[in-house]
């Protein structure tokens, strides 16, 4: 399995796109792996979490190919995780040639905001091109090959908030974000089903300070290791990643990746690609 990361930054961007701060300042003068774009990420070539107002820049920039993906895990309906109004383009004549439905997969709220920011859509679906799947947590979806099951997320009272555990060929990918410390039925549902996680992914947006609430910071991120380590689903062969970082959390790429690197993590940019 592959995992690629098209964005890696909180709901500002970073440079924050109205911000004058010393980070952000320094974002734009160094650019490299501090210009980080909301977060976006894709699973080998064909199964894609999250609809940021970064996709287009995504394809142009790092070539993420559209044409291969029918299925997108929406993990909240935040508007850096899902830009609804882009399904629309999924019609004619947005889009020519595009055999298959797409298949969106989430919460109900973010059904309600395809209802609201797609025109003319019946019961958030066009069946020609789209179709909306309540991801129901805790309940596996058969998608092409993969095992995907939806996790509760610590994020946002108002809504059902997911992160996802993927499964192909034995190999399993946790990618956990927006969030913060995880849920116990979370934590129960990993217990019970003792999947080995060969890849985890972890919030970490405040980056040098612990957050405590709906994200996390290196220390917090560091306790989630040692929990689902403690638990027996990661180990040594488990490959740990901190991604989705902002500003406001005053570490540049390369002191995140001096500070991630004392607990055993790799630092997600822009483009980052892993392999397990």
């Amino acid at each position: 399995m592959k995992l690629t990361y098209y964005g890696t930054a909180a709901g500002e961007g970073w440079p924050g796109l109205f911000c004058n701060c010393d980070l952000c300042k320094a974002a734009r003068d160094l650019k490299g792996k501090n210009i980080r774009t909301r977060s976006q990420a894709l699973i080998n070539e064909d199964l894609l979490i999250d609809l940021t107002p970064d996709t287009n820049m995504h394809c142009i920039v790092y070539g993420l190919d559209l044409s291969t993906v029918d299925n997108l895990l929406v993990t909240h309906s935040h508007s850096d995780h899902f830009n609804a109004s882009e399904i629309e383009l999924l019609r004619d004549p947005f889009a020519h040639e595009r055999p298959n439905i797409f298949q969106v997969y989430g919460n109900n709220r973010v059904k309600e905001k395809i209802w609201m920011d797609v025109p003319g859509v019946e019961e958030g679906e066009d069946k020609s091109k789209f179709k909306f799947h309540y991801a129901e947590p805790f309940q596996p979806i058969a998608i092409k090959d993969y095992i995907v099951v939806p996790l509760l997320a610590l994020h946002d009272k108002k809504e059902e908030c997911l992160f996802y555990q993927v499964t192909q060929d034995g190999k399993t990918i946790l990618y956990a974000h927006d969030t913060g410390a995880f849920p116990e039925q979370t934590i129960e549902y990993l217990k019970a089903n003792k999947v080995h996680l060969d890849l985890v992914s972890l919030d970490c947006t405040t980056q040098s300070e612990p957050d405590g609430k709906n994200h996390m910071g290196l220390i917090d991120a560091v306790k989630e290791k040692q929990r689902l380590t403690e638990l027996g689903l990661g180990d040594e062969n488990t490959v740990w990643v901190v991604n989705h970082f902002s500003h406001n959390g005053l570490w540049l790429h390369d002191q995140m990746v001096t500070e991630a690197d004392k607990y055993g993590f790799l630092v997600s940019y822009d483009g980052m690609s892993i392999e397990i």
